[in-house]
C-alpha cells in the first residue's frame, strides 16, 4: 500500500512539472548613465486588440501597486488603440507626474512538439521490517515515452525616460507553456519588476 502511494505522489509530481508554466529573462541591457528611479510610471503594451491590451497593462498595474509604485494604464489616457501614436502619446502625458514609460510587445508566439523519452524510476518502499521485504518493494516503475505541445512566448518590453525620451533598459523575456492569460501575465510582470528593481530604476 505504502508502495503504491509513493509511486502515484512520483507520477503526480512529474505531472506538475511538465504541466508547470515559467517566465525567464533571456536578454537584457541597462543604461549605466541612468542613476536615479523612476517614480510614476505609464505602461503600455502594443500589437494587441484593445481587450487584452488592457488585460496586459492592468496586470502589470496591479503588481506595481503592490510595490507602492505609481503607475497608470495607457487605456486611461488613450483609450482607443487607434490613437496610439507618439504624437498623441506624448501630448497625453505632458503635464502630469510620469516620468518613464514602460512599453511592452510581443515579438514571438509558438507552438512546438516535444518528444519525452522513457524512463525507469526506482522507488523505494520505507516501510520495510526485513531484508526481503526492501528488496521486494525497491522496483523500476516504467513510465512510456510520449509527445507533448509546448507553447512558447517571447516578449519585449522597454522603459523610456520620459525627459529626452532616452530608453534606460531593454529585456527580452521568455514565458514556456503558460496555463493561461492571467498566469503569463502576473509571471511577466513579477520577473521583468524584479529586473527594474535590482537595476534600482523603480
Amino acid at each position: 500500500m505504502h508502495g503504491k502511494t509513493i509511486i502515484s505522489i512520483a507520477v503526480v509530481f512529474t505531472l506538475i512539472l511538465t504541466a508547470c508554466s515559467s517566465t525567464t529573462v533571456v536578454e537584457q541591457w541597462t543604461d549605466p548613465a541612468q542613476k536615479t528611479a523612476f517614480n510614476h510610471l505609464l505602461v503600455l503594451s502594443l500589437n494587441q486588440s484593445d481587450s487584452k491590451r488592457r488585460v496586459f497593462e492592468s496586470g502589470f498595474i496591479v503588481e506595481l501597486g503592490k510595490r507602492n509604485i505609481e503607475a497608470t494604464a495607457s487605456y486611461e489616457l488613450l483609450p482607443d488603440k487607434q490613437d496610439l501614436s507618439v504624437e498623441t502619446i506624448k501630448a497625453a502625458i505632458a503635464g502630469t507626474s510620469i516620468d518613464a514609460a514602460l512599453v511592452m510587445r510581443q515579438v514571438r508566439f509558438k507552438k512546438e512538439e516535444r518528444y519525452v523519452p522513457p524512463r525507469y524510476d526506482y522507488v523505494g518502499d520505507p516501510f520495510y521490517g526485513s531484508f526481503y521485504g526492501y528488496y521486494g518493494h525497491f522496483a523500476p516503475i516504467y513510465t512510456p515515452g510520449y509527445v507533448t505541445e509546448d507553447t512558447i512566448v517571447h516578449l519585449e518590453t522597454n522603459l523610456y525616460r520620459v525627459e529626452g525620451e532616452k530608453l534606460v533598459w531593454s529585456g527580452k523575456t521568455e514565458t514556456f507553456n503558460p496555463k493561461n492569460t492571467n498566469t503569463l501575465i502576473n509571471e511577466l510582470a513579477k520577473t521583468i519588476l524584479n529586473e527594474l528593481s535590482k537595476s534600482k530604476l523603480i
